[in-house]
């Protein structure tokens, strides 16, 4: 990318972010100034991802979408902002002290974290220059933001993959992540959100863990346990999804939930019901995890008989829902059916319908699937441990110490919790994909564990409140379980090779610490912390630049001789056309299609009667081609490579002509017009 490009995009970027920051400190300034630090900050963040969201998704709506309707759209942000009434000054509430923490406890809650800390800063520090990997980044999330920026509309349904409904999926993540591409028109900057929200979520679990009185050791172990998960760190950095962000909002949802029952506060509620949205309109499982969280809560409520417990919930689950209203409005309009590709015919009478989707219901299939087939059973348990590691065991067993240490007095909130985290389990072995494989062969589902991440983070606070609360051999042995789960979840989840990358992160991390420490002691001199924050922008600018550089100068070369061939052929201004099937196997060639700049125009060669469908005839592929005007044709060779996929044949005999061929992959080029 040209120096003056990046410099351009990072101004863009700047002016973005500074709007966004400065309508959130408005509001929060007006509105939450009774919080804590610490809620203050998670509040923050989750009205700052909210006017994110907003700022981008308002000119998608509009099919306007570009890098000045964006600055247009935060200008009217931050306008909006000032009509915020401030709210009358109130004192900050006052919770219950919790049970102190020993030596012992603050011990393994200082190692721990520690691991948690070096493992990310050694894991990011090996990928930060590297491209993003992985099936679902390169084949519908980043695709999905390509064509975001080229067609500025989300109506449209933007599909790569036959048979498949990518299109069609709540995307409140992807455009947080837009908001990193779209400046520069480049996906160099696109782990940094998703680090950022895998970072918040630790932070809003230890704010569960104290708000429910657990002790404050305790609850940074139930954090560091949490991001430590081994499903947790493959998703995060080398894969970039959009995850961290259903599980950062879902935890902070859950602390203003809390904090509601404490202080009966309607901004409570509010902040409550905005983050439960996001995640709701994150991920598929973001609608089941959010719909049992609220359904429970409200149940609970209207169990002990609190006054407005009715109205509460459908203002929660009322705002909840419009987080997935753009995408579900879209969904309507180009698939005439909301939840598509879901079928909604409750008793026998269809409301919206749906195409059957052969690929759920070849490889597709859930855990309770599997409930009368114990011969799986044991492939199954061990895949569930690979993606979720020990603290599932740990919290499993933390829910029974805190039903017993719960049983009076009944603490609520550790009530609903439980009985929350507790209906989530059968909702995530019936959700499609949580054994993920062949018949009789789930191999891949311990991938799809991330759906059961919210369990878990309503699972740890409740073990760090029990841990404060139960005899104390007992709570150590609680509080070891923890540290182990830490240091496995972080040997298995994150990328540490040996001790060189201990030794760089723990010095990066302590350097940034001690830095840290200083400022934090100068915090009165103004013109220090000036002329920091002046080098701290320009070290990041330099970082960037660096980064952007590594990224870019070998962008996906090597991976695959057809794809280099692809982007040698196609570096910009192209239109790219993909057929056939590929391998699962290798480097998705979808993504690193749109060019550097995201400059290619790239399309699937099929038709849609719901889903996106290959032509099944000669003939009618052949006329798709000629229609379609592309320049080259990626044709893959099967799921099982090289096979003979008739699409290969069908563009050779229209006269394409193979410029690149790979064990995975034909790239042919279009014969003179």
């Amino acid at each position: 990318m040209p120096t003056e490009d990046f410099l351009t995009g990072t101004v863009l970027f700047a002016l973005m972010l500074a709007g966004v920051l400065a309508a959130t400190a408005i509001v929060v300034q007006r509105r939450l100034a009774h919080l804590d630090r610490l809620e203050r900050a998670l509040a923050a963040i989750v009205a700052g991802t909210a006017v994110l969201i907003g700022v981008h998704l308002l000119p998608l709506l509009l099919g306007i979408l570009d890098r000045a309707t964006v600055l247009a759209s935060t200008v009217l942000a931050v306008a909006l902002a000032t009509r915020v009434r401030p709210a009358s000054a109130r004192t900050p509430d006052d919770r219950e002290p919790a049970p102190p923490s020993g030596r012992f406890a603050w011990a393994l809650a200082g190692l721990a974290a520690a691991i948690a800390l070096v493992a990310f800063v050694a894991d990011l520090g090996r990928w930060a220059g590297d491209e993003l990997v992985g099936v679902d980044p390169l084949t519908f999330h980043m695709p999905n933001i390509g064509r975001w920026i080229q067609h500025g509309s989300l109506w449209q349904i933007d599909q790569f993959v036959p048979q498949l409904a990518h299109g069609n999926y709540p995307n409140n993540g992807d455009v947080v992540l837009l908001s990193t591409v779209l400046p520069w028109h480049n996906d160099f900057l696109v782990r940094a959100p998703i680090c950022f929200f895998l970072a918040v979520a630790a932070v809003a679990v230890f704010a569960i863990a104290r708000e429910l009185r657990a002790p404050a050791a305790a609850s940074a172990l139930a954090a560091a346990a949490v991001v430590c998960v081994p499903v947790v760190g493959l998703a995060t950095i080398p894969r970039g999804l959009p995850d961290s962000i259903l599980w950062a909002t879902f935890a902070a949802g859950v602390l203003f939930l809390l904090r509601h029952a404490r202080t009966h506060r309607r901004s409570d509620l509010v902040l409550a019901a905005v983050a439960l949205a996001i995640a709701f309109g994150t991920k598929w499982y973001g609608i089941s995890s959010v719909g049992v969280l609220v359904a429970v809560w409200a149940a609970a409520r209207l169990r002990w008989r609190e006054p407005g417990a009715l109205r509460d919930g459908l203002l929660v689950g009322g705002v909840a829902l419009l987080g997935d209203g753009a995408w579900m409005a879209r969904n309507l309009v180009e698939s005439a059916n909301p939840v598509f590709p879901v079928k909604i015919a409750p008793f026998g009478i269809t409301i919206f319908d749906a195409p059957r989707d052969v690929v759920v219901e070849r490889v597709g299939f859930s855990i309770l699937d599997y409930a009368d087939d114990p011969s799986v059973w044991g492939q199954l348990a061990g895949e569930l441990f690979d993606g979720l590691g020990l603290l599932a065991i740990v919290c499993a067993l933390g829910l029974l110490a805190a039903t017993i240490v719960n049983r009076r007095p009944v603490d609520r909130a550790i009530a609903w919790l439980s009985v929350a985290a507790a209906a989530l389990v059968p909702v995530y072995a019936w959700l499609p994909g949580t054994a993920l494989g062949n018949p009789g062969d789930p191999s891949l589902a311990s991938g799809n564990t991330r759906y059961a991440v919210p369990i878990l983070i309503l699972l740890a606070p409740v073990l760090a409140n029990a841990i404060g609360r139960l005899p104390p051999l007992l709570a150590r042995g609680f509080e070891t379980a923890l540290l182990v789960s830490v240091a496995a979840g972080a040997y298995r989840g994150y990328e540490v090779r040996g001790a060189r990358d201990v030794v760089l992160a723990a010095a990066g991390v302590g350097i940034v610490a001690a830095a840290g420490w200083l400022l934090w002691r100068a915090r009165r001199n103004v013109a220090l912390l000036g002329g920091a924050a002046v080098a701290a922008a320009l070290v990041a600018l330099a970082a960037g630049y660096r980064i952007e550089e590594r990224i870019n100068d070998g962008r996906y070369l090597g991976a695959d001789t057809a794809i280099d061939a692809l982007l040698k052929a196609a570096p910009d201004g192209k239109r790219i056309g993909l057929a056939a099937d590929w391998s699962l196997g290798g480097l998705t060639p979808i993504w690193p299609a749109f060019g550097t700049r995201i400059g290619n125009e790239v399309e699937y060669v099929g038709y849609f009667d719901g889903f996106l469908r290959k032509y099944p005839t000669e003939r009618r592929f052949q006329a798709a081609l000629e229609r379609g005007r592309y320049d080259l044709v990626v044709v893959g060779r099967g799921f099982y490579p090289p096979q003979d996929t008739p699409e290969q044949r069908w563009a050779i005999d229209a006269g394409w002509r193979t410029i690149a061929l790979s064990r995975r992959l034909r790239v042919l080029v279009a014969p003179p017009r």
